[in-house]
């Protein structure tokens, strides 16, 4: 692979001092070290008017050291020299220009204050060599023949203004969005890998892929690099598990949990439709579980069950006209529901007392555009959903809080 040439951006002032003449010979000095240290292929050079006197003195002593002509720059002109903006964009340009062919490298050595820290914001944020010519200095000023080409390292400065960009992104369920963030860190003493596992296992938690979230979650790895979160991690390590083991008594209620959390999250993202959805199914989760109770499955109810607990016959009939082709009766949530109050349970009773509420927050998901209308759904609709699924999640189990704290995910 050929070697990529390279380009060095300058900011360029006009020296300090009463001497003007001596001022630039003296900043042209410097900033010919700076070009012999990184023998570039090419120079872009950013200053006013008055910079391109200095520019000129540079041109000068080139052709006194090596015999040659600097004939491979440009200079940019940009008279506001208080204007940041300004500096910032025309170089952060030449690096969008330059940075495929050229290897780049950028001196904010010269200049006003504001042009060097133009210089210096474009190399953090586009990952670029900076480099400053230092030495002895008098009154300020560093003397000639003491020059020192020094690099500088802002990426640690970067790395830590991306982490905490990863932080907020994280604590925003922007999964994607963070882990995008972290293929930029360079720093190698950051613990990329316990940050990716950690984005990793709570975006599969959060799209409900329990196993996926489980292989990820590194609890000894979590609570080393985050121990202010460690009580958070135990417990969602906790119902992982738990989400992950089969037939364990309680795995359905945080399956509900999890799935009320999931709705919270997208609610507080503003996704009231995506929320409401969530809603509707884990309305429909608690009838399902609460039939399971009494060995009815809602895709396939069996009759004789309903005969031995008495259940009155005319909605056992109207249950027998829904059999399908293959011979199963399966009912939706209105009806596991309506189900539930005729075998005389506590939901049951609650389904009664709160029918009208429960079909108007059903009506809510069917007139979503993600349901079978075309209308978009409002934070009012979803918060007079989310207190009827909770109230009917506690009717169903009373510690139904717990499950849903362990499934909370932990904030930065």
């Amino acid at each position: 692979m050929a070697r990529k040439k390279a380009a060095l951006l300058m900011t360029v002032g006009t020296g300090v001092g009463e001497n003007k003449r001596k001022a630039r010979e003296g900043l042209a000095y410097a900033m010919l070290q700076s070009i012999d240290s990184r023998n570039p292929d090419i120079v872009r050079f950013f200053g006013s008017e008055e910079s391109k006197f200095t520019v000129e003195t540079l041109k000068d002593l080139y052709y006194d050291e090596y015999g040659e002509v600097l004939d491979f720059y440009e200079f940019t002109q940009i008279d506001d020299i208080d204007s940041f903006g300004k500096y910032f964009n025309a170089i952060k340009s030449a690096v969008s220009e330059l940075e495929e062919e050229y290897r780049i490298v950028i001196d904010y050595t010269y200049g006003t204050k504001t042009m060097t820290m133009s210089a210096a914001m474009v190399s953090m944020l586009f990952r670029k060599e900076l480099i400053f010519v230092g030495g002895e200095r008098e009154n300020g000023i560093v003397i000639k023949g003491t020059e020192k080409v020094q690099s500088q390292n802002l990426f640690p400065i970067y790395d830590d203004l991306l982490i905490g960009k990863i932080k907020e992104a994280f604590n925003a369920n922007r999964f994607e969005s963070a882990q995008t963030l972290l293929d930029e860190i360079v720093d190698p003493k950051i613990n990329t890998e316990a940050y990716s596992n950690l984005i990793k296992s709570y975006s599969y938690f959060d799209s409900i892929n329990y196993k996926e979230a489980l292989e990820h979650f590194d609890i000894k790895e979590f609570n080393r690099e985050w121990p202010r979160l460690s009580d958070d991690f135990r417990k969602n390590a906790m119902a992982l598990n738990i989400l992950n083991t089969d037939g364990h008594k309680q795995k359905q209620y945080y399956i509900l949990a999890s799935l009320i959390n999931n709705s919270r999250r997208r609610f507080e993202e503003s996704k009231f439709d995506d929320a409401i959805a969530r809603l509707y199914r884990a309305l429909e989760l608690i009838g399902q579980i609460k039939l399971e109770e009494y060995g009815l499955d809602s895709s396939d109810i069996d009759i004789s069950i309903l005969k031995d607990k008495n259940v009155d016959e005319n909605f056992i009939r109207s249950l027998e006209s829904l059999r399908n082709k293959d011979g199963k009766i399966k009912i939706g949530l209105i009806k596991d529901f309506e189900l539930i109050s005729y075998i005389d349970d506590y939901l049951g009773e609650f389904y009664l007392e709160n029918e009208k509420k429960i079909m108007n927050s059903v009506k809510f998901r069917n007139s979503s555009i993600l349901a079978h209308g075309m209308e978009a759904k409002t934070a009012e609709e979803y918060e007079e959903f989310r207190d009827i699924v909770l109230t009917a999640a506690k009717v169903l189990n009373s510690k139904i809080d717990e499950f849903i704290d362990e499934t909370i995910f932990p904030e930065f």
